[in-house]
């Protein structure tokens, strides 16, 4: 009778606790993508988030061979790149594989690809929800059910990656027919649930039920600035701290949550003084700063005010930094500045602080560790670079990277530095969680892409070129996928460069919450770590994707010197950019460059991209010529146009007529009249 009893309680308490929590639907995860103040908790229900890819399935073991094999999507690796083969390729090369296999409750969290050919099918709790293009599934999937009917339904493709949750109560199978020799890249990123946990599984209405809930959730990963407004005190401090010192910003106590963190830094040069500058916070007495980082580098935009809006930071115009982090703790909380520069640095702070209770066991202290590695010189010899171990019980909610590369070589082709591919040891695993198929992947994007971007989850604040050349900063928010640990975590990234090159920096943070008393393998940031970073002069060499080409310095090939200046900068060639002022639509200025006889092939123009960047056309030999960029559409004009940034562009001419001797080159300004414009022009690019 005693048994029976104790196992029907048993039983009762089982069912009251799996019962007593919300059913996980399609429209809870859409709310969880907005939902800061949910990652200071430890989870209620239990899950870990995995990833499934296309990465080169040789890779088995550090101590083995192809532990940094590169073949991962590009077609004809040598394994191929899933789960299994289901069904071996017929004459026609067609072949069926698996890419994902789950037998929990969970969600696909995050997609991605850079390309993939072929066929999909998606199988929930063994039923077909989709079955097409294998594209329409990564980048487009809500709108194979939605159409154009949701607005804001484009919130959720951010670049390469697709954040839409797909539910599930019981199974999860996604199977790919196609031809090997095609690209097939994919990352597949999944909330595994444990078993028990109550899930309602996705079905195609849920597009029509949680509407609602779709709106909102775009309208706020679009305009996170406008609608996730922080609610509570605040209290502002502006202040100046001498060279050398540190100095308490704020100090608050009592049971809160720093709610919004606003830093500016009054400075003419924020490249080198937002990195000298130190924030520390310590929550709860700790003796070791929880959050330690040069304050633009925290904000995820450094080296330098490079504007950005995402979910839980923005970089605005006017150099003011914002952090929508939650940052929770049970009796005070102090920030701290050091001035590790030069000279005195003067600065305006601000904090909200609104209510929060403490709840031991639950509650999670929010940790950002920044480190930096001066000096590599990096090879097609490739490390794994240490973002951060820890032992301790937490999750992961964003990395960045900080990346100063020197290579002179002008293309992607050769001056691409992120062949490496992210591995992420969760709980003492022996082989990664993550594994990727390149870092840009990680960070969303692909094609070692120089774009400009950001978007709630990720972007690419600052990249100077050309292509990848210079200061390069990429970040990744994990907010819906974000990584649960319980006992360790073990992040890194490969650096696999296309070549050797000389003086590289690496710098590098991850965010993440944690329990009380997690150590980590963080050391204090040193005067010799925020040195300033000094990138050498540019001399561009023909080789990598630039093999075969020379270059005629646009200072060299000038003929009209009438409202042309200099502008010296390590961004452009031979340090040296002639900028051009018209006053009128319609003025132009003359080059001249010599071909040694006549052909007919196209050329590369380097410009250089500003603020006041204006809007040109291109004559060659009195011939209107279209230009276009990265393989995109031939325009009549460009626009240089680059709001709060200097940035190297090269963009490529249809083919044109070249005469033997001197061929004459005309740069028109397109742009509006009245508008103060300049027209930076770097070099000509030539094949010989």
């Amino acid at each position: 009778m005693k048994k029976i009893t104790f196992i029907t309680a048993l039983l009762w308490l089982i069912i009251h606790c799996n019962y007593g929590q919300e059913m996980i639907t399609t429209a809870t995860l859409l709310r969880e993508m907005i939902d800061l103040e949910r990652l200071t908790l430890d989870s209620p229900t239990n899950y870990k988030t995995v990833q499934f890819s296309s990465y080169d399935r040789r890779s088995v073991k550090p101590d083995k061979p192809f532990w940094f094999g590169n073949a991962d999507g590009f077609g004809r690796e040598p394994i191929p790149g899933f789960e299994k083969v289901l069904k071996e390729p017929g004459e026609d090369g067609i072949g069926e594989y698996l890419m994902c296999d789950i037998n929990s409750p969970g969600a696909i969290v995050r997609l991605w690809t850079a390309g993939i050919a072929g066929k999909t099918k998606l199988l929930i709790d063994g039923k077909e929800v989709f079955n097409g293009d294998a594209a329409n599934l990564f980048w487009d999937f809500p709108n194979q059910f939605a159409g154009d009917s949701i607005p804001l339904i484009g919130a959720f493709r951010q670049f390469d990656a697709l954040y839409f949750p797909i539910v599930f109560s019981k199974s999860c199978r996604i199977e790919w027919t196609g031809r090997l020799r095609d690209i097939h890249f994919y990352h597949i990123g999944v909330r595994v649930y444990d078993k028990g946990v109550r899930v309602k599984s996705f079905q195609p209405d849920d597009l029509k039920l949680y509407r609602t809930d779709i709106e909102r959730v775009g309208e706020a990963m679009q305009s996170p600035d406008k609608l996730l407004t922080a609610k509570g005190t605040k209290a502002e401090r502006t202040l100046t701290v001498p060279v050398g010192i540190k100095d308490e910003l704020l100090k608050i106590e009592g049971s809160k949550a720093i709610r919004e963190l606003r830093i500016k830094a009054h400075t003419d040069n924020p490249d080198v003084i937002l990195r000298q500058i130190l924030l520390r916070i310590y929550f709860d007495g700790s003796s070791i700063p929880q959050v330690e980082s040069p304050v633009g580098d925290f904000f995820g935009a450094a080296p330098g005010v490079n504007p950005f809006v995402s979910l839980p930071f923005t970089v605005k115009d006017d150099s003011t930094m914002v952090c929508r982090f939650v940052m929770p703790f049970k009796e005070n909380a102090i920030l701290q500045i050091e001035n590790q520069a030069k000279v005195p640095v003067s600065l305006t702070a601000s904090v909200v602080t609104g209510d929060y209770t403490w709840k031991d066991d639950v509650s999670l202290y929010f940790r950002a560790r920044w480190r930096i590695t001066h000096g590599l010189t990096t090879t097609y010899h490739v490390s794994d670079v240490p973002y951060l171990v820890a032992l301790g019980s937490g999750r992961v909610v964003g990395a960045v990277s900080y990346l100063m590369n020197p290579s002179n070589v002008p293309t992607a082709g050769g001056n691409w530095w992120g062949e490496g591919d992210e591995k992420i040891f969760v709980d003492n695993q022996k082989f990664p969680a993550f594994f990727g198929t390149g870092s840009e992947d990680y960070y969303n994007y692909s094609w070692s892409s120089d774009a400009i971007f950001s978007y709630a989850y990720c972007g690419q604040p600052r990249n100077d070129g050309t292509a990848t050349r210079g200061f390069v900063t990429n970040f990744r928010w994990h907010v819906i996928d974000d990584i649960p640990f319980k006992n360790s975590l073990a992040f890194y990234m490969e650096l696999l460069t296309h070549g050797k090159v000389d003086g590289f920096v690496y710098g590098r943070m991850v965010y993440l919450y944690a329990k009380p008393g997690l150590i980590d393998d963080h050391f204090t940031v040193s005067c010799d770590d925020t040195r300033e970073i000094e990138v050498p002069q540019w001399n561009p060499v023909a080789a990598g994707g630039a093999l075969g080409y020379a270059f005629v310095q646009a200072e060299l090939a000038v003929r009209d010197w009438k409202d042309v200046v200099y502008r010296y900068n390590h961004m452009w060639a031979e340090g040296k950019l002639i900028v051009w002022s018209p006053s009128k639509q319609g003025e132009k200025i003359n080059f001249v460059i010599r071909r040694s006889a006549a052909i007919r092939e196209n050329m590369h123009i380097s410009f250089g991209c500003m603020p006041s960047g204006g809007t040109v056309k291109v004559y060659v030999n009195d011939q209107l010529v279209k230009l276009r960029k990265d393989g995109g559409l031939f325009m009549e004009q460009t626009d240089l146009n680059e709001p709060g940034r200097f940035l190297n562009r090269t963009y490529t001419t249809e083919d044109i007529d070249f005469k033997q001797g001197e061929n004459r080159i005309v740069l028109e300004n397109a742009s509006p009249d009245g508008a103060k414009v300049n027209i930076g022009v770097d070099m000509f690019w030539l094949k010989y």
